[in-house]
Order: structure tokens, then sequence, then C-alpha cells
């Protein structure tokens, strides 16, 4: 299985990883989101233990979510690669 990370715009280590059909993405020691929509599973997770984050050090969390996204997808594979 392959891993991705980095952090989130407020710090916290993110973590990424495809199970089966599933998206699987945690923030720090936090619980897992799990989700066929990798969007849908970074939110949650984003948002999981939070005050919601709407913009963090002036980063809007949709645009970065989409772009974080678009990367993970290219670098792990739609397919669950």
């Amino acid at each position: 299985m392959h891993e991705w990370s980095s952090y989130t715009p407020d710090g916290r280590r993110l973590v990424v990883r495809r199970a089966e059909r599933a998206w699987v993405v945690s923030c720090d020691d936090g619980p897992e989101s799990r989700s066929e929509s990798l969007d849908v599973a970074l939110i949650d997770a984003l948002r999981r233990g939070r005050d919601v984050i709407g913009h963090s050090s002036g980063i809007e969390l949709a645009e970065w979510t989409r772009q974080h996204a678009d990367q993970i997808e290219r670098d792990l594979g739609r397919g669950g690669q």
C-alpha cells in the first residue's frame, strides 16, 4: 500500500493512503477519515478535533484541498494502485 504525506496549512501532519476503493486520511494522531472521494476524506480529516478552519494563514481550505487532492491522485493513482 502506498502512502502520501504532507502538512496541513495549520502545521499538522497529513497522511493519505488508498485502501481498496476508499481514500483513508488522518491528521496527526487523529482518527482516520474514509471516503470514496478524496476531497471528502481530506476535509473530514482536516476538521476532526478542530474548530472549522475555513481560512488558515490566508489559505482558502477548499482551494488548498482541491490542489492537494489533484497532486495526491497523480502521485497515488485514481485506481487504488
